[in-house]
């Protein structure tokens, strides 16, 4: 299924005609197999269908069986479960088990569901609306709320369709688009939220209640041994990997050729081989003899190893930073990443592919792969002098190094006292913001490397962080016509993660040392211990200086428009003249959100009532 939309008329009223066109129109991109939409009295409910079997069982969505109406966009991991719970035929969809988990277990059917989705239903008889999110958040569904209603659709642009305005910029999703470390719930317009990660609203007598019904906690898992946590490991992204496998349409893969999506394709490869059933690859590289480096060579050791796989290499011509950049923002509903060119442009590729649904290892280096960097320096401080020193012998034999660099990189890096002493004379963090805007928000942020990965991610997981950009990808993916596949990132996966000791993460002297030995057997030698990696779009930098005029033409400008009159520097901007990767990445954030704000002035956003 695809995307889900609706309004509550809290005063009571019909939703008139007009309103219902312009929700409908706002979402149509969506309807690419229909769009139905279910008017009762005060309430509309409202769904976009996207089917990923030729011939589909499932209900047309909305679904209005007795006294609800549901619509819902769901994939679901246990379905053995819940057959079992509700007597029901195998062949039933996820529609189906859902209405009748939602019939046995009322409100509480979120702790019963596994999986991804975002769904709402609304209880005529008991004039409540249930909405939810899966677990990790890898559907998204945002939220208005006011004293004459309320709205909640899968898209932004469904909300502001018929939201009242004014809209009103949101400043802090500027600093959400720098540093990713602001509630994640907002969005650019104020008063529409995201209904985060493991949330379930209710909305009854006219008042919203948010609920969280999951928070991550550890202690499932307890192994003694190496190769018991690495063999759980890859049980575990095997289940995840073969429960995304949706569909009859052909299954595609962004391969980089990294250690993370190489993983993800060679599990995958051999289960489509199973079913006799290609996999698509798409990768990002170089034109053959051009200057410069790219990851073909990894890219071509796993098709090798998969011969199954289908590859195509996507170039991006005649695009780049700053170009269709507003084609970007409408998609993604966020401020475009500087290597959103490459997206959009292996996502078109997947498209003229006929792609169903289009795998990632997005994810991997939060915690799967994660390098374990501060690991020894945080035995140390608690004490482990004896573990601490076996792992640092144990890094010099692999890498073939003295110890003294080995001490150096593990440890003393990570004490404040070295990071006093090398502490960088120009600091690029803020470049681009204007003073005052930065520094109304700089006591709330945090900089430098995570210590204590487990705690670090336990809290992007609870607050939501961690699914915002799965989500994003489930929304953008779509309207290409696709579902999109984050397995490293599935609730399975991370709950085992949260119990993983965190030496296991440079065992026997590797970085990324856990997924690497979870994958003996499955990848390639040369990718599963390879220690370098290539850029996601291996060009950026040339791509940068061809649009020298771009950003020459835009910080040049007398155009006083609202972004750099309240929050974006020229003048910091312009001093970003070398190679620099962090500089280039912040001159392009700039440039990008400067186009963004000039975008949505036109729009008629008010600018926290200073500028309009």
């Amino acid at each position: 299924m695809s995307a889900i939309f609706g309004i509550i008329n809290k005063n009571g009223k019909p939703v008139t005609k007009n309103t219902v066109d312009l929700m409908v129109g706002a979402m149509q991109h969506r309807a690419v197999n229909g769009q139905y939409t279910c008017n009762h009295d005060n309430v509309l409910i409202g769904q976009c269908t996207l089917r990923f079997l030729t011939t589909e069982t499932a209900p047309v969505m909305p679904f209005f069986p007795e006294d609800v109406i549901i619509a819902a966009d769901l994939l679901l991991d246990n379905r053995p479960y819940l057959l079992q719970q509700t007597d029901l035929p195998a062949e039933v969809s996820d529609e189906i088990l859902l209405y009748y988990a939602y019939r046995k277990w009322g409100n509480d059917c979120v702790q019963h569901l596994e999986g991804e989705f975002a769904f709402g239903i609304w209880h005529k008889n008991e004039q409540r609306l249930l909405l939810a999110t899966d677990h990790m958040g890898c559907r998204a569904l945002y939220y208005y709320d006011s004293p004459e209603m309320f709205i909640f659709c899968t898209e932004q642009k469904g909300i502001l369709a018929v939201k009242p305005g004014p809209h009103i910029f949101n400043e802090v999703s500027l600093i959400e688009y720098y540093f990713r470390q602001t509630d994640p719930a907002g969005t650019y317009t104020k008063d529409v939220y995201a209904l985060c990660a493991g949330n379930m609203l209710t909305l009854q007598d006219n008042t919203v209640r948010i609920k969280k019904y999951w928070t991550p906690a550890p202690g499932k898992y307890h192994f003694k041994k190496f190769n018991e946590w690495t063999a759980c490991l890859q049980d575990l992204l095997k289940t995840a990997v073969r429960n995304r496998i949706c569909g009859d349409k052909p299954v595609g893969i962004t391969l980089s050729g990294g250690l993370d999506s190489s993983s993800v394709a060679c599990i995958l490869a051999p289960m489509l081989a199973e079913m006799n059933r290609p996999l698509y690859a798409f990768s990002s590289v170089l034109h053959e003899g051009s200057e410069g480096e790219d990851e073909r060579k990894y890219i071509d050791i796993v098709g090798r190893a998969c011969p199954n796989i289908i590859q195509h290499y996507v170039h991006a011509e005649g695009t780049g930073p700053f170009q269709d950049t507003l084609h970007a923002f409408e998609k993604d509903e966020v401020f475009p990443n500087v290597f959103y060119y490459m997206d959009h442009a292996i996502l078109e590729a997947a498209q003229n592919n006929g792609i169903g649904v289009l795998f990632t290892g997005y994810g991997g280096d939060h915690w799967v792969s994660w390098k374990g960097n501060p690991v020894i320096y945080n035995m140390i401080n608690r004490g482990a002098f004896g573990s601490a020193w076996k792992l640092l012998k144990t890094f010099s034999r692999t890498e073939r190094k003295p110890l003294w660099p080995i001490v150096k990189r593990e440890y003393i890096r990570h004490t404040s006292w070295y990071k006093k002493m090398n502490k960088p004379k120009v600091s690029h963090i803020g470049l681009g913001l204007q003073d005052n805007f930065y520094n109304s928000y700089r006591d709330t942020l945090t900089f430098g490397s995570i210590r204590n990965i487990r705690e670090a991610m336990l809290e992007n997981i609870s607050s939501g962080r961690t699914g915002l950009f799965p989500a994003m990808l489930a929304n953008r993916n779509e309207t290409y016509g696709m579902r999109s596949a984050v397995p490293l990132l599935s609730k399975n996966v991370m709950e085992f993660m949260m119990d993983v000791p965190p030496e296991l993460f440079i065992y026997g002297g590797y970085k990324r040392s856990l997924l690497r030995h979870a994958m003996q057997g499955v990848l390639p030698p040369e990718i599963q211990w390879r220690t370098d990696k290539g850029m996601y779009s291996p060009d950026f930098f040339t791509r940068i200086t061809s649009s020298k005029h771009n950003i020459t033409r835009i910080l040049e400008s007398d155009n006083d428009h609202a972004g750099f009159r309240y929050y974006l520097s020229r003048d910091s901007l312009q001093t970003c003249a070398s190679k620099d990767e962090l500089a280039m990445i912040r001159i392009t954030q700039g440039v990008i959100s400067s186009m963004v704000v000039a975008a949505l002035q036109k729009k008629g956003y008010v600018f926290d009532d200073k500028f309009s």
